[in-house]
Order: C-alpha cells, then sequence, then structure tokens
C-alpha cells in the first residue's frame, strides 16, 4: 500500500488524467453530436453537419476516441473509488445507520459496476481482428 507523498502524487496524478479523458470524452460526443452527425441524423432529423472531417478526422475516428477515452475513463473511476475504498465505506457508516440498508447499497454499487463492464468481457470488438457479424474478418 502507498503510503505518504507517494500516494498523494499517485492521487493527483489520476485525478489530472481523469479530468483530460471527462474532457476528452465531452469534446468528443459534443463533435460526433454536432460538429459531425450522423447520415441518418441529417437525413431525417433535419440535422446540418458543419463538416465531414474535423481536425483529419471523420466521424469512425471520433467515434473511436471517444469509445477507448470512455473505456480508460470508467477504468480510472473504478481504481479511484476502489483507493478510496476506506472513505466510501466511512460514508456509507455515517449515512446509512442500518446494517441491511448499508449492505443493500453495497450490492447496488457492486451490480452497477458489473453492469458496466461486464458487456466488455463478451465484447469482440471488429477493431482487434475479431469477426464481423456478417463472418467477414476484420483488419487488425
Amino acid at each position: 500500500m502507498m503510503f505518504g507523498k507517494n500516494r498523494i502524487s499517485f492521487n493527483i496524478i489520476m485525478d489530472i488524467v481523469m479530468l483530460i479523458t471527462m474532457v476528452l470524452v465531452s469534446i468528443s460526443g459534443f463533435i460526433l453530436k454536432v460538429v459531425i452527425p450522423s447520415r441518418h441524423a441529417v437525413r431525417f432529423q433535419d440535422a446540418t453537419p458543419w463538416c465531414a472531417h474535423l481536425l483529419g478526422l471523420g466521424r469512425h475516428d471520433w467515434g473511436n476516441i471517444h469509445l477507448w477515452a470512455g473505456i480508460v475513463l470508467v477504468s480510472l473511476v473504478t481504481i479511484h473509488v476502489l483507493l478510496h475504498i476506506n472513505m466510501v465505506s466511512a460514508f456509507f457508516k455515517k449515512k446509512c445507520q442500518k446494517y441491511i440498508l448499508r449492505i443493500t447499497l453495497y450490492v447496488l454499487l457492486l451490480i452497477l459496476l458489473l453492469i458496466t463492464i461486464i458487456p466488455w468481457l463478451y465484447c469482440k470488438l471488429p477493431i482487434l481482428g475479431y469477426p464481423l457479424l456478417d463472418g467477414r474478418q476484420s483488419a487488425p
């Protein structure tokens, strides 16, 4: 376990990286929704695309950035909560005096975490060289 200055430095670095990934997810989401909307949104929802590419990246490239920044963010938030589990436990003990309610909240948080993580364990992403839905092999 890390103690003292090493732990504080690690927490600061982790918080800065989480902030950067939050900004990246937010900006890429805005770009995907407003700046380079999908063809479906342009055709059927009267969305107006500002451009087809932004900073040399198309919609799919921005989608990949959004996806991977989101994965990194969820991973970092999970690590962050695990590193501060004593604070989380103290908060729940103070706010939820009843043991059954506290256990229920812990179980709900665990279920939320599993709902977030389990799909990634079974997801075979085409960009990693896994088979596509129609049987073709994607390029790694």
